[in-house]
């Protein structure tokens, strides 16, 4: 027989096996919380990367120069496309892993003036935008009210950064 004191007396417990009940509840409980605690982890991440990874090839396409003796606008515009490449390429080697991976550049416009540019009203700053994306897996799935989530739980974070041009055409 179970029991407990209650105003200075023993009442007989009529319920046998509650706190199993509660701490069964609990325990399911403080899983889920874990759970979505390592999403959110991994989410926190991907979206640092991805932002670092934006930022580094915007600023190197900012800074990119063709090759010598190609003063052309074609020229300056390629060599920001290839530097922002590169970087990509640097951050896809650093970013292995199975939960965040293939980092990928998705635009980058320069949008300089060169010599022979014939716009009307140049832009006041030369500048280039650069945007990126990165794959995201979620180590456990975990879907509330009917979102969805693409087959594998892989989630696609973009990001887009524009920077001054430190390189410009000369005239």
């Amino acid at each position: 027989m179970i029991m407990r004191r209650f105003k200075h007396g023993y009442l007989k417990r009529s319920h046998a096996g509650s706190s199993f009940i509660e701490v069964a509840v609990s325990s399911v409980a403080l899983g889920v919380i874990v759970l979505f605690g390592l999403d959110a982890y991994v989410w926190t991440q991907a979206f640092m990367i991805n932002d670092l990874a934006c930022r580094d090839a915007c600023r190197a396409a900012a800074q990119a120069r063709p090759p010598s003796g190609a003063n052309t606008i074609a020229a300056y515009s390629a060599a920001a496309q290839q530097a922002a490449d590169r970087e990509l390429k640097v951050m896809h080697i650093n970013t292995g892993g199975p939960y965040i991976q293939n980092p990928q550049l998705i635009s980058c416009v320069w949008n300089g003036v060169g010599p022979t540019d014939p716009l009307p009203a140049p832009p006041a700053t030369p500048t280039v935008t650069v945007q990126t994306s990165i794959d995201m897996r979620l180590p456990f799935p975990i879907v509330f009210m009917s979102q969805q989530v693409s087959p594998g739980g892989v989630l696609v974070f973009r990001r887009s950064y524009t920077m001054p041009l430190v390189v410009l055409p000369s005239t």
